[in-house]
């Protein structure tokens, strides 16, 4: 879950699975550079995001997700999980089980 903060502007709370994705968390994303930004990650005082109400963000999109039922989550299960490459930010794109045609016109067309 993840709760975009209307009281502090550019923050967010994000709900993990269990203590040890906060930890992942924290040690590959703190004080590292999003969109030219010096991200901050810190365990929260709440032990949960409650939903409450919501309200629009800038862009239009709403300030409250719901991933846990998202295809697109990898930690759903442990199986799932285990198959991750838990990698620390780069400047490296690490892309696996590419198709042995790919080329890096392929990369830019994307």
């Amino acid at each position: 879950q993840v709760k975009f903060m209307k009281s502090k502007p550019g923050a967010a709370m994000v709900e993990m699975a269990d203590g040890y994705g906060v930890d992942r968390a924290i040690t590959h994303l703190n004080n590292n550079f999003m969109f030219g930004q010096k991200l901050n990650v810190c365990v929260s005082k709440q032990q949960a995001i409650m939903p409450g109400q919501s309200y629009g963000l800038e862009d239009g999109s709403c300030s409250y997700k719901d991933f846990s039922g998202s295809r697109n989550n990898r930690f759903s299960t442990p199986e799932q999980a285990a198959k991750n490459r838990i990698q620390h930010p780069s400047n490296v794109l690490h892309f696996f089980n590419a198709p042995l045609d790919v080329t890096e016109d392929n990369f830019y067309e994307v």
